[in-house]
């Protein structure tokens, strides 16, 4: 039997596993597991391995929802701590990598093509060049890809999640302003997430009566329900200014890559609607911005292709 590998996904409120075998990105046994059944990550994992009747991998690749610097790494958005250690032994694995989320999503981006991906606006790149990876699901993630001199790539992860909200008239000032705790920073993570969707819709309703994120995307899309529609279209104006922003940053030449749970939903309100004019709103420099193109990700596991990529590059 191949040796095989595991790759995992780890969210606030999901964690997903899967086997590849060294070098390859093909993928199997595909599980998904709420977090809330497990007192810990490693916990997670060794149930997946149990689960697989698996008794020792050849490596392992783990991306988590959370910066990864230092001996003990924290998910951002639950209460778990772990080492690379604890994970790899969980895993049973001889070789193991751990990465951030958004990592692992810009490591994959060379690996999605067709089907993976839908194309809103810009050019095709000719050649190598910087690629972004941003999006909002639990939180609100980025990072960067670039290329090598003597080829292959470099991730760089970012934290687009936590900085300020890109607010210009006066009515965006006073939707923040009502979102906005005393005393607490309001960050771009408090509007362009899922919670944060339910939170403008909030903010912004006379009444409100609608419950969960998924609520106010499906009366939104539906257009059942007009502080709905108003949340969405506000919230897709505040994505495309931080995606254009991102980009003119970084320079990313090689392509926005829109990545989470969110985009894939609302693709055909994004390829129709006012996210390229606004992505592209950099005054003089806005010629610059129209060749970039922007791809939303709707290859249901991204993350594990990069954790894949990661794996074939261990030594």
């Amino acid at each position: 039997m191949a040796e095989l590998a595991l790759v995992g996904d780890i969210g606030g409120t999901n964690s997903r596993f899967g086997l590849v075998e060294p070098g390859s990105t093909q993928l199997s046994r595909v599980a998904v597991q709420k977090n809330e059944k497990f007192a810990s990550l490693e916990d997670s994992i060794a149930a997946y391995i149990q689960s697989q009747g698996l008794t020792e991998l050849a490596s392992a690749a783990v991306a988590v929802a959370g910066p990864v610097d230092g001996e003990w790494v924290a998910l951002t958005n639950r209460d778990w701590r772990f080492t690379r250690e604890t994970l790899r032994a969980a895993a049973r694995a001889r070789k193991f990598r751990l990465l951030n989320d958004f990592e692992a999503l810009a490591l994959a981006l060379p690996h999605l093509d067709g089907d993976d991906i839908v194309q809103i606006g810009g050019e095709t790149p000719t050649k190598p060049a910087v690629k972004i990876v941003l999006g909002p699901g639990t939180g609100l993630g980025m990072a960067t890809l670039a290329p090598l001199p003597e080829g292959g790539w470099m991730a760089l992860p970012g934290e687009v999640g936590h900085i300020s909200l890109p607010v210009q008239t006066r009515e965006e000032f006073e939707w923040r302003e009502t979102m906005t705790l005393p005393g607490v920073l309001f960050e771009s993570e408090d509007a362009i997430t899922g919670g944060g969707l339910l939170r403008m819709y909030r903010a912004v309703a006379e009444q409100p009566t609608l419950s969960s994120p998924e609520d106010v995307l499906q009366a939104a899309l539906a257009k059942q329900d007009a502080a709905a529609v108003k949340t969405l279209d506000q919230f897709i104006t505040w994505l495309a200014r931080i995606a254009g922003d991102a980009a003119m940053t970084m320079q990313a030449r090689g392509g926005v890559y829109l990545a989470g749970g969110i985009a894939p939903s609302i693709v055909e309100t994004l390829k129709t609607g006012t996210f390229r004019t606004v992505f592209q709103e950099k005054g003089r420099l806005a010629h610059v911005m129209r060749p970039i193109p922007v791809y939303v990700i709707v290859e249901k596991f991204p993350a594990f292709k990069g954790c894949a990529a990661a794996i074939a590059d261990m030594r």
